[in-house]
């Protein structure tokens, strides 16, 4: 007998899904980016919360569907959300290095939030690559920060991921591509992504079909899927440089990894620091992450350490039963 609610849900994969619903406002934009206010549900914690998003994907991974957002749930729980939307750099944004993002445009972001919330600190979220770029953020301007939360965060680029040996200098001229590509073209990103699990873009397939008469996985499968294939293109300039400090010559962790007339030195972290990981994360690899907790001069620091991998810790079963509730409570704990 023919299911007739199986036509009906096999269409809704090819529908475009509704995504980043949690109610916000634009509080200030400058180049490509904007950043978004979640609108507070009642009182909120004094202490706004910021959250720093890679530059390689899009902001929504984070605010992906109701009951699989993180905002949603800090919102919910009582926390002034703000995040920042890099938007997709122009062809003539190729210029743009790391410095610029961070000592200018996440600079000016810090002072917006905090004079938008009448706060004098705030506590902040990095996010994969946006992790990365809080955690040097913090080391040159610790004084408006309360506290730092890094998800999935790679500071050890010499680890024994693929990306590690495809970014090497044996393997990877990024001086050639930059010059011939400018920008680097999302297709690209998209792809080699791709490759780090390939048989996993045939196998959800096969769970998708086994859940097929289940509504709720199709609606999570079909935004997510969303996501992985909304990548932008990254500024020529700051992929050049992450490259080749990081991948390629690993100064993060040397305390040596310049930003403009700065170097970051890790050391100069001194405020209350939470790492989550994920132990099988195939693009920050515990090696890459967890040596954090070695670096920084903070005495309030904290690793945690979940299952499953890169995306566990956003919107997988771990994110919502363990690093959602946890980072929320490690924030409250911290906000006074």
């Amino acid at each position: 007998m023919m299911d007739f609610k199986l036509p009906e849900m096999m269409a809704q994969l090819f529908q475009t899904p509704k995504v980043a619903q949690t109610p916000s406002e634009i509080i200030y934009s400058d180049y490509t980016f904007k950043v978004l206010h979640y609108l507070p549900k009642g009182k909120v914690s004094p202490i706004p919360v910021l959250i720093v998003n890679s530059l390689i994907n899009k902001y929504y991974i984070l605010d992906l569907m109701p009951g699989k957002s993180y905002v949603e749930y800090l919102v919910n729980q009582g926390l002034n959300v703000y995040i920042i939307d890099w938007g997709t750099p122009e062809i003539s944004d190729s210029i743009l290095a790391l410095e610029d993002y961070i000592n200018s445009f996440l600079v000016s972001i810090v002072k917006q939030v905090l004079k938008h919330a009448n706060a004098k600190k705030l506590s902040m979220i990095g996010y994969c690559m946006g992790g990365t770029m809080a955690l040097m953020y913090t080391a040159i301007r610790e004084q408006y920060l309360k506290n730092l939360v890094l998800l999935a965060t790679p500071i050890n680029f010499h680890n024994d991921s693929l990306l590690s040996l495809w970014g090497s200098p044996e393997n990877f001229n990024v001086d050639k591509f930059i010059d011939v590509y400018g920008n680097v073209p999302k297709e690209i990103l998209y792809s080699t992504f791709m490759m780090l699990k390939p048989l996993k873009n045939v196998s959800k397939y096969v769970d998708l079909v086994e859940n097929i008469h289940e509504p709720e996985y199709i609606k999570v499968f079909n935004a997510f899927n969303y996501w992985i294939k909304d990548t932008v293109s990254v500024a020529g300039e700051t992929f050049r440089q992450f490259i080749k400090y990081g991948y390629q010559q690993n100064l993060l962790v040397k305390n040596l990894f310049p930003l403009g007339h700065r170097i970051i030195n890790l050391g100069n972290i001194s405020c209350p620091v939470l790492g989550v990981v994920a132990e099988h994360d195939e693009i920050v690899p515990l090696k890459s992450s967890e040596i954090l907790m070695d670096l920084i001069s903070s005495k309030d620091k904290e690793l945690l350490k979940v299952k499953g991998g890169h995306h566990s810790i956003s919107i997988g079963l771990s994110a919502i039963t363990i690093v959602w509730p946890k980072t929320l409570e490690w924030l409250l704990a911290h906000s006074d």
